[in-house]
């Protein structure tokens, strides 16, 4: 132990270990006869709970083999679960690649297509509130195998829709429907990995989010264009439909032991369940009020982000149309990047430490939001300087800035919080604590369309932008509690 005197048991244990490893013996009977029991020690509630009198191995915790080699049925894993995520954004981006076209043919109105979204990302949030319960109730893999066949079939039914009301409905099932995907599957992925590793994979897995974005929207325009929008939706819930009995085959046999829960190579610590947490709600466990109250501001200035770049570019820096939706996509390029960077800096740097890393990422992106609000500022109504360069760098910055917060919180922080709490086994609270989590992060998506638009008529881009600047740094402010239960788990881990 770095910076301790062992305890005299402790340094006969590992002398007596090393000598008999030194000289052939066997090491199982130096590790049996040769442990030292854990204190007990009183623990706030919010950290790890102590061992009590357990047995710890020192030389298999100090010298436990390594496990950053990735198995074969975990790439296996990650590759089906990400490409499955990626076809769900067949049942999401559609709508919004055929808008102009309903307008059209159909003579829907601006408030019917805001409509149509608005249910879905609604009936999303309220469906991702149940995630908990709904795995409770029929299990993991039937809610992912279920949840694909059924937006298949409800992508599908929205093509031969011809009302508004109609369209709502079935959008508005298909996001309930596809609510559990991404809080299952990130937890999935999150399971296949040791806390060693945690971070890089399912900082990698998240780029599937703009992936998806991007794929979905490039085939259901080449769809259109040839066949018209009705075929978008049919060959998109094709698309959907046929994951539901690949995941179901995939999943059938997969261990439902997640892999070792602490975020440190000491895997014989033993904890045990807390029993002000092991049956209670979500709500109950440390830092998850902490996260889900960031989260909705980082998914607001996200979702704000996503869905008004092309308009800014076009309006703002008097780009073609064309050219702001080519430009606007470097947003989702500088997030892979983003994504991809944090996970390996968490595990290199940070040892693991997700949420802790989240913070300074946070102010990080506030700065970023605040430079971008000056140069507004500065601007005025004059040309944008260097054509508009500066705009296309402050952009990629806030892309990159603002994947940290949104890949960890609405990624892997539900299933570390879990494990600080020794609630590692419990898939259903692990699930119900990463639904809420996201289900939050909608609400602020759903908030941010109802005052983006306000808020640049009355304040401008600049104030826009400054007011996103105010909301990341009110994340990090909202992360505190939840970095202090990570560092306390960190600390007695380490104790």
């Amino acid at each position: 132990l770095p910076n301790k005197r062992p305890h005299k048991a402790m340094r006969r244990s590992c002398l007596w270990c090393l000598t008999s490893l030194a000289a052939g013996g066997a090491a199982s009977n130096a590790l049996s006869q040769n442990s030292v029991p854990i204190i007990d020690s009183k623990v706030r509630r919010g950290s790890l709970v102590a061992c009590h009198a357990e047995q710890v191995d020192i030389i298999a915790t100090q010298h436990a083999p390594s496990t950053k080699v990735v198995t074969t049925q975990q790439a296996t894993l990650f590759g089906l679960t990400y490409i499955a995520y990626v076809a769900i954004y067949f049942a999401r981006k559609p709508v919004a690649v055929v808008k102009s076209t309903l307008q059209n043919q159909m003579g829907f109105s601006v408030t019917a297509l805001g409509t149509i979204d608005t249910a879905m990302l609604t009936c999303y949030a309220v469906g991702q509130f149940m995630v908990g319960g709904v795995v409770g109730g029929i299990g993991r893999t039937a809610a992912l195998v279920t949840a694909f066949g059924a937006c298949g079939l409800l992508t599908a039914a929205f093509g031969a829709a011809n009302s508004v009301t109609t369209m709502s409905v079935l959008w508005g099932a298909c996001g309930w429907f596809a609510a559990v995907c991404n809080p299952l599957l990130v937890l999935l992925v999150a399971d296949m990995f040791p806390p060693s590793m945690r971070a890089s994979a399912v900082g990698l897995w998240q780029t599937s989010q703009q992936v998806g974005g991007v794929s979905a929207n490039a085939i259901a325009s080449a769809v259109m264009a040839k066949q018209g929008w009705r075929a978008v939706f049919y060959s998109s819930g094709a698309i959907v439909s046929v994951f539901a009995p690949i995941l179901a085959l995939a999943l059938a046999h997969l261990p439902d032991t997640p892999s070792p829960s602490l975020p440190t190579e000491l895997a014989s610590k033993v904890t045990t369940k807390s029993p002000s947490t092991a049956k209670g709600s979500p709500l109950s466990v440390p830092g998850v009020t902490s996260v889900g109250a960031a989260y909705t501001l980082v998914k607001m200035s996200r979702y704000c982000l996503m869905f008004w770049l092309p308009y800014f570019f076009s309006k703002r820096v008097k780009m073609g149309a064309a050219a702001a939706a080519l430009v606007s996509t470097i947003f989702d390029v500088s997030g892979v990047i983003g994504s991809i960077g944090t996970g390996f800096l968490c595990d290199k740097c940070y040892g693991g430490r997700m949420i802790s890393l989240t913070l300074p990422m946070s102010l990080a992106a506030g700065l970023a939001f605040a430079g971008w609000a000056a140069l507004c500022a500065i601007e005025g109504s004059s040309p944008p300087l260097f054509g508009g360069s500066l705009h296309i760098l402050a952009m990629g910055g806030v892309g990159l800035l603002v994947a940290a917060p949104d890949g960890i919180l609405g990624g892997a922080a539900a299933r570390n919080l879990c494990d600080y709490a020794g609630l590692s086994d419990d898939h259903s609270l692990a699930a119900s604590v990463s639904g809420l989590i996201n289900g939050c992060g909608s609400v602020g998506a759903i908030v941010q369309g109802v005052l983006t638009a306000k808020l640049v008529d009355v304040a401008g881009w600049e104030g826009l932008f400054l007011s996103l600047a105010l909301a990341m740094v009110s994340t990090a402010f909202a992360l505190r509690p939840a970095v202090a239960v990570e560092s306390e788990a960190f600390a007695h881990i380490r104790a």
